[in-house]
């Protein structure tokens, strides 16, 4: 997947009916659609399966061979820049006329997302303009945050690894913590207090109804006490 692909497709999903009246193809499993582009020149040709994964690629209809000078930035020039801006609005067109808007870049944020919806009725807050895919969900009534969905490079967690992948960084008891850590999936709460927050690998290692059971322990963490020093009644979780 080439940088223009990932920064326009990255938060959205594909609709098949949507795809239909755009002109997509169906064969087999896959969907495919073709357009020519700056004077039939080139021709985009993009394949689509399920919700998310796409791949497009530019032809020189002269010779039928792959064209990647656009995806280089070191590729300069006035035809090259052409070539570039016409790859990127066909594909922002595509994007436009075929898909709808998510939250989070992975299936797993996206359907935790809704759970948290449906469970608390707290909807992520996008706080930073320069991390878009970062959306906090808080209390609304201690203000406590008690979830933080994030898009980073996996690197950033596990060594040799690349691509993007979407993280829940929670609040807990710091012994749950220390046996967590020790299962697949979880992590050490990247960019938090590892003391008391824990990161989980949205790419579904670990269960909806795992990680939803984790995030009701945290937000106990952002309720308000009563009089006793004890915190709200429960959330009820259904997954």
């Amino acid at each position: 997947m080439d940088d223009f692909v990932f920064k326009i497709f990255k938060n959205k999903v594909f609709v098949k009916q949507k795809m239909k009246n755009y002109g997509f193809k169906k064969e087999g499993e896959k969907f495919l659609y073709t357009k020519k582009l700056l004077d039939s020149q080139f021709e985009l040709r993009v394949t689509v399966s399920g919700q998310k994964n796409i791949e497009a690629k530019l032809y020189d209809t002269s010779t039928n061979d792959i064209y990647t000078l656009h995806l280089l930035d070191s590729a300069a020039g006035t035809f090259v820049g052409q070539v570039r801006a016409a790859y990127e609005e066909a594909l922002a067109e595509l994007a436009k006329n075929c898909c709808k808007n998510t939250y989070f870049m992975t299936p797993q944020a996206n359907r935790l997302a809704d759970l948290i919806k449906k469970t608390y009725n707290d909807s992520p807050e996008f706080l930073w303009e320069k991390f878009p895919g970062f959306g906090v969900f808080r209390n609304p009534e201690s203000r406590k945050w008690y979830g933080l969905i994030s898009n980073i490079d996996k690197s950033k967690l596990i060594k040799g690894k690349k691509g993007f992948v979407d993280i829940l960084n929670i609040k807990l008891d710091s012994n749950e913590i220390t046996v967590l850590l020790q299962q697949e999936g979880f992590f050490p709460a990247y960019h938090m207090n590892k003391k008391s927050w824990i990161t989980v690998l949205l790419d579904d290692t670990v269960s909806d109804k795992k990680i939803m059971e984790l995030v009701q322990k945290s937000h106990e963490f952002s309720e308000k006490k009563n009089k006793k020093g004890q915190y709200g009644t429960k959330s009820k979780i259904s997954v």
